[in-house]
């Protein structure tokens, strides 16, 4: 197998080179999901860059700013350059929009649509087989993942749904989400049924459950500036997505948004029925006790030309009691209410949120944009409560998918000169409840750079450094065993490079991570991968990597090239080879079949991972 895939990757070498169609959702996943830590929603994220459909010449500013990496301002102008042309002529013309980020223009190029289509559909069939393609028919619970996808819009209705088994689970059905959606530009802008997701402010009490974390891109994940507050999901999250209703009206400048949500959460209850447990892994392979949560609510937004106000207001309610000792602070019922606020000031944005479970307990987030054309900077306080916890917060923080017992202040820069592009962070972390072995504060800093040596090829080099103070354990001179206070420091250095030409796509990457707590590890990785469009309808992408470190602990994350609605942002740790290929053929427009495979030889154990699936998609 070693040599297949040395011998795959030297015939993709010396192919005949042609121009290339650009892949713009490969350009999104190698600058943004690439770098983001592993426990955020990538994911879901991704299915937003593939999924979001924008019609170019109708969108306005909520339609825009449903995409995540789209903040008002940066709405503004693209409405602005939209109306100062006379209307977008072709897609190629958002790449001239000024002051706007390349990543955002790549999205709108790839999908944006001038006309809308009458009707528009999508169907998508897949499935994965772990560790068993010798006997691909065996053990279906443990080594396989299955997932089917429609979605559908006519005139001013749009749905669909989502079903979908997950690796150790046992029926095809185990997560259902659908919804069926209503949009227009009367006063009434759009109804819901079904699974949604809202979002506000911050997302300390609500968001959508996917969010930017820090990574490459220093400034947008910290802006969070929304206008629309209600999405229909259809995506892989089983706790976070509500289900219900939602109601959607504007008149003016004043928007009011209704919603009602009824959801069953999987969790573990003690021997007087009190909830101790609340499972948010998505495998829920054991619901012991049922928890049913409600909620009943409304958003008030008020915008002008340079300002946003909004109000938020809901009850919670469970049917049962929480016990004393559940990590999180539940309340078995709980009046919410957050304001938002955005203003602009020329090249500045001042945005934050409050919010507080009945005027008490309170939370804040703040930050501060100053934009330039070629010069950015962001700072951005957060101080979140350690009595405030809502399933459906997800703030901008160290730790994703969370709003609670965190403070911290980030600071980034983003700047470019002549071809050299530059961005880094610093961030100062500090959680006030924390356990003798928990994390208790930390710093992290980061700072890249890229140099476009020309048009085709192009140099980057990272460097990180995240430090954790956390409990750990200490032993004395007699072999008595203590908790006791240690950093944690984490260093990466990666050095990449990247070589277009004309058909083929050469990446080259070295990274090397060292970690010391009670000792030092080190780890480094190693890979070549090739992207190849030998014919018009026909991508082949393919990678050799190889990887040795101490232990898990020092372990490497590494992105890696997928069927279109999977995300593989691994670890690799201990010493081996990973190869795998992707195939991408579109037949005509409508129908596209995709195909992966991949295997892993880990030398310590003799042993030898691998991975396949298959993809059939249908859409106009």
């Amino acid at each position: 197998m070693k040599r297949l895939a040395l011998f795959f990757l030297s015939f993709i070498t010396v192919a005949k080179s042609q121009d290339i169609q650009i892949d713009t959702l490969k350009i999104f996943e190698e600058d943004i999901i690439e770098n983001l830590e592993i426990d955020s929603r990538v994911d879901e994220l991704r299915d937003q860059f593939e999924l979001k459909m924008i019609e170019l010449n109708k969108a306005d500013i909520d339609d825009l700013t449903e995409f995540p990496l789209i903040t008002r301002e940066t709405a503004k102008r693209i409405i602005e350059y939209r109306n100062k042309i006379g209307g977008f002529k072709t897609r190629e013309q958002v790449f001239y929009i000024p002051n706007v980020d390349e990543n955002v223009k790549s999205f709108l190029y790839r999908n944006g649509y001038i006309q809308r289509p009458n009707v528009n559909f999508r169907i998508r069939s897949r499935v994965l087989n772990r560790n068993n393609l010798r006997n691909f028919s065996s053990n279906f619970e443990e080594n396989f993942k299955t997932y089917q996808l429609a979605y559908f819009s006519v005139s001013n209705f749009s749905g669909g749904f989502i079903v979908e088994k997950d690796y150790g689970e046992n029926k095809i059905n185990e997560l259902m989400n659908f919804y069926v959606e209503y949009k227009s530009s009367g006063k009434i802008r759009k109804i819901i049924l079904g699974n949604y997701a809202l979002q506000f402010g911050q997302g300390i009490l609500l968001w959508k459950p996917i969010a930017l974390g820090k990574g490459s891109d220093a400034i947008s994940p910290a802006v969070r500036s929304f206008e629309n507050y209600s999405s229909g999901y259809i995506s892989t999250t089983e706790v976070k997505p509500l289900f219900g209703a939602v109601v959607n009206s504007k008149v003016r400048n004043f928007e009011l948004t209704l919603f009602y949500s009824r959801t069953d959460l999987p969790s573990l209850a003690d021997s007087l029925g009190n909830v101790k447990y609340v499972d948010f892994s998505g495998i829920n392979k054991k619901r012991r006790t049922p928890l049913i949560r409600k909620l009943y609510g409304g958003i008030l937004n008020f915008g002008g030309t340079n300002f946003a106000l909004g109000i938020l207001n809901y009850y919670e309610i469970f049917n049962r009691d929480f016990s004393l000792t559940i990590s999180k602070p539940f309340q078995k019922k709980g009046f919410y209410n957050a304001i938002e606020f955005d203003f602009y000031f020329r090249n500045l944005n001042f945005f934050g949120e409050v919010a507080s479970r009945a005027f008490e307990n309170f939370s804040y987030v703040a930050g501060l944009t100053i934009g330039f054309e070629d010069l950015n900077f962001v700072f951005h306080l957060r101080n979140l409560n350690q009595n405030l916890f809502s399933i459906n917060g997800n703030a901008f923080s160290e730790r994703y998918g969370e709003a609670w017992n965190e403070q911290g202040f980030y600071s980034g820069v983003k700047f470019k000169v002549w071809r050299i592009g530059v961005s880094g962070y610093w961030d100062i972390f500090k959680f006030p409840k924390s356990g003798l072995d928990d994390i208790k504060n930390g710093n992290d800093y980061r700072i890249e750079a890229n140099f476009s040596v020309s048009r085709n090829l192009i140099v980057k080099l990272m460097f990180r450094e995240k430090a954790r103070v956390e409990g750990i354990k200490t032993s004395d001179e007699f072999g008595r065993s203590s908790l006791g206070e240690g950093i944690e420091r984490r260093r990466n250095l990666r050095f990449e490079v990247e070589n277009r030409l004309g058909r083929i796509s050469l990446r080259s990457r070295i990274e090397a991570v060292r970690r010391s707590l009670n000792n030092v590890e080190r780890g480094i990785l190693i890979y070549q991968g090739v992207r190849f469009e030998p014919l018009k309808n026909l991508r082949i992408y393919g990678r050799v990597m190889f990887f040795k470190t101490d232990s898990y602990f020092s372990r490497i994350y590494v992105y890696e090239d997928d069927i279109d609605g999977v995300v593989s942002l691994l670890p690799f740790y201990e010493n081996g080879l990973r190869w795998y290929f992707v195939v991408k053929y579109r037949f005509g427009k409508i129908l596209s079949i995709q195909l992966k495979y991949g295997e892993t030889f880990l030398s310590y154990t003799e042993t030898v991972r691998n991975i396949f699936g298959l993809q059939i998609e249908l859409k106009n």
